[in-house]
């Protein structure tokens, strides 16, 4: 008879750190706010570190849409060659009349 190897997967308790201590679900009392204001917590710190993500990204996106508008100003700003040479300053060429 083939015997089937079960290992047991342990699950770690819900724990945050709080000024140094480590304090995990089962430390707080079944009754009364405890539970309920650790699952709010840990909610809320879940929720700050997307929020800190999505504000890097942000950040990366609005970093790229000003590359991308800088180069769209400079490149409006560089003279257009006219029949393959470059455009000499009409300035210059106004002064030499």
């Amino acid at each position: 008879m083939a015997t089937k190897d079960t290992e047991e997967t342990v699950v770690p308790k819900p724990s945050l750190t709080i000024q140094g201590v480590q304090i995990t679900v089962d430390d707080l009392p079944k009754d009364g706010d405890g539970r309920h204001t650790f699952g709010k917590l840990q909610r809320l710190i879940q929720k700050q570190l997307v929020l800190s993500l999505d504000l890097e990204e942000i950040q990366m996106a609005i970093n790229g849409f000003t590359a991308k508008i800088i180069a769209i100003v400079n490149e409006a700003k560089e003279p257009t060659p006219v029949n393959g040479e470059e455009e000499s300053s009409t300035e210059s060429d106004k002064d030499s009349e």
